[in-house]
């Protein structure tokens, strides 16, 4: 039995004895009055037998009495010593009242207060039962059972604070489970990176080998230079990427959000691919309103739309064009990078935002596979979506929305 719950009986104990103090006080009260009525009425009676000793006995007990009655009948029985200042327990009919109205009120006392303490007794059984259980069930959630909770149907007292404690536990399964799923992130981030790093570190070996070995030949070491330049540019790419990826999932990154000419910003982002496409004989076509304008960061959108420009020229064969629109309406703003490309098959599509993910049907390329995944992070930092659709030897188009981005 807990400290509280003692306290409480005892509080409840010393109330039953204060009102059987009180029924006590009230059955000395009530037996003085009725011994006081009763005496008064015998004055009465034993005066009118003496001022009229020819009455017939009936009409002492039911004749209206006078005052000479009643100082007659109180002179009288004073005498024998009768009156309403003797012993309660002296006059048995007094005695016999008291002893009725002392058990009546013993009786109801009685059941009052046994039906009280039987009421709390069943009251904190079920408190201890419940508690008993919330203690099971906290116990099992510690060992790792997270899907344990309360019982809390009803409402009020002990059933409130199991309804915050299964909140809390909700909560909590909820964080275990983002640190799960962080955890296993973070292994499979490690695995990835190391996967992408092992391949350029270990050309490096081999190229610094060959150079060492080829110490005279100029031209050897020249082409073997080129090549290791090659592969840090790779790692360089991958660290960053992977750094600024990191960045986005942890929330550090702080937008600058400022209204951008839509034209002006992706003039921007395919200036850095004319050479590119001159080269291959690809077309970069800009199509959309001048004056359109999105709310964002300028420097992160331009990442964004540079990967997803940049995967689009990729996938294109030389000759191709790539077509970027922008459209803009009252709840969101649209940019649609669109290719003539090599499509994207149908077991790709959906792992294409995937970090690290290479199709076993783009072998031909370069990337990392953290350019989509990237500008995904950046659009969704921006509370814009991206998607794709896309037919194997027809093209690519990936659809960037933005809502509630502009103003008006």
């Amino acid at each position: 039995m807990g400290k509280e719950t003692r306290r409480m009986l005892c509080q409840l104990l010393a109330v039953c004895l204060a009102a059987a103090a009180g029924l006590g006080i009230l059955l000395s009260y009530m037996t003085n009055d009725f011994q006081k009525t009763m005496v008064e009425h015998d004055y009465g009676t034993a005066g009118y037998l003496v001022n009229h000793p020819d009455t017939n006995m009936a009409a002492a007990f039911t004749k209206d009495k006078t005052d000479s009655d009643m100082e007659a009948g109180k002179q009288v029985l004073r005498e024998t010593g009768y009156h309403e200042d003797a012993d309660p327990r002296l006059i048995s009919a007094v005695a016999a009242y008291r002893k009725r109205t002392a058990a009546g009120f013993g009786g109801m006392l009685f059941s009052i207060f046994l039906a009280v303490f039987l009421t709390v007794w069943l009251y904190i059984r079920k408190q201890k039962e419940a508690i008993a259980k919330a203690d099971t069930m906290i116990t099992r959630f510690l060992w790792g059972d997270t899907s344990q909770r309360m019982d809390c149907e009803e409402t009020g007292g002990w059933y409130s604070l199991f309804h915050r404690i299964n909140e809390l536990a909700a909560t909590l399964s909820a964080q275990a489970e983002h640190e799960k799923q962080t955890r296993i992130f973070l292994q499979d981030m490690i695995s990835d990176v190391s996967h992408q790093l092992k391949t350029p570190l270990a050309a490096l070996k081999m190229y610094d080998e060959i150079m060492a070995q080829e110490g005279t030949d100029r031209e050897t070491i020249n082409r073997f230079c080129q090549k290791s330049l090659r592969e840090i540019r790779r790692i360089e790419d991958v660290v960053y990427t992977l750094l600024k990826i990191a960045r986005l999932d942890a929330g550090t990154v702080r937008m600058e959000m400022a209204e951008e000419n839509m034209e002006m910003l992706l003039r921007d982002v395919t200036e850095r691919f004319e050479t590119q496409a001159a080269q291959e004989e690809k077309e970069i076509v800009l199509s959309g309103k001048p004056d359109a304008c999105l709310y964002c960061d300028a420097l992160w959108m331009s990442e964004a739309l540079g990967n997803v420009v940049k995967n689009a020229l990729e996938h294109t064969r030389r000759g191709g064009k790539v077509v970027i629109r922008w459209e803009r309406a009252p709840l969101f703003t649209n940019i649609v990078v669109e290719d003539n490309g090599k499509g994207i098959h149908q077991e790709d599509i959906h792992n294409i935002f995937k970090r690290f993910y290479r199709s076993r049907f783009s072998q031909d390329t370069h990337g990392i596979g953290l350019g989509l995944p990237l500008a995904k992070s950046i659009v969704e930092a921006h509370q814009g979506t991206i998607s794709v659709t896309s037919r194997v030897g027809q093209g690519s188009r990936f659809v960037l929305s933005f809502f509630h981005l502009t103003k008006e």
